[in-house]
C-alpha cells in the first residue's frame, strides 16, 4: 500500500468526525479506499455518503448491486474490491458460479434474467461508455429510470474506488490470494 492505514489519534477534527462516523455505521471499520479517502476530508465526506446510499439504502437488490459491483471490480481488475464485495455477493444470493465466471474473465451463464440484464447493461457501459436504445429499454422495464440512475450510480461509484485502489495500491491483507494478478 502506498500509504500508511488511518491512524484515528493523528486525524484533524473534519477528518475524525467522518472517521467515527464510519466506524460507527454499518461498515463498522475503515479500511479499502477509505485509508486514501481520509486525507482529504472533502472528497471523502462525498464519496462516503455515495457509498453508504448506494451500498446500504438505495432499492436495487442486493444481488443486483453485488453483480454490478463486482463486473465493475474485475473490469478493473481491483484486488481489494474483489475481496470485499465477493463474499457479500455470496450473502446476497448471487450464484458462486456466476461469481466465478466474472472472476475469470468469461461469461456467466445465468438464471436469473434481471441479473443477465443487468451484468449486459454494465459490461455495456464499461466497455463502450454508452448504453444502445435497446439495452436501454430493456432496463427501463426492468428498474425504472430511477432505478437506472442508481445502477449507474453504482458503477460510477465503485469504478472510482478502483480507480483508488489501484492508484494507492490497496489489496487485500496478507495471505489471502490475488485474484487478478
Amino acid at each position: 500500500m502506498r500509504i500508511s492505514e488511518t491512524d484515528p489519534s493523528g486525524l484533524s477534527p473534519e477528518q475524525k468526525k467522518i472517521y467515527d462516523r464510519i466506524t460507527a455505521g454499518p461498515r463498522g471499520q475503515v479500511r479499502g479506499p477509505y485509508h486514501a479517502y481520509l486525507l482529504h476530508p472533502g472528497v471523502c465526506e462525498g464519496v462516503e455518503r455515495m457509498g453508504h446510499f448506494l451500498r446500504f439504502a438505495a432499492t436495487l437488490s442486493g444481488n443486483l448491486r453485488e453483480l454490478a459491483i463486482l463486473t465493475v471490480g474485475r473490469h478493473w481488475k481491483a484486488e481489494f474490491e474483489w475481496f470485499a464485495h465477493a463474499p457479500i455477493a455470496i450473502r446476497e444470493g448471487l450464484a458462486e458460479d456466476t461469481i466465478e465466471a466474472i472472476r475469470v474473465g468469461t461469461a456467466p451463464t445465468f438464471s436469473n434474467d434481471e441479473e443477465a440484464a443487468v451484468h449486459g447493461f454494465v459490461c455495456s457501459l464499461l466497455e463502450t461508455g454508452r448504453i444502445n436504445d435497446d439495452v436501454y429499454s430493456d432496463m427501463k422495464s426492468r428498474l425504472g429510470e430511477d432505478g437506472i440512475v442508481e445502477l449507474i450510480g453504482i458503477v460510477g461509484h465503485y469504478t472510482g474506488v478502483a480507480m483508488t485502489l489501484n492508484s494507492f495500491e490497496i489489496v487485500p491483507p496478507e495471505g489471502e490470494r490475488p485474484e487478478f494478478s
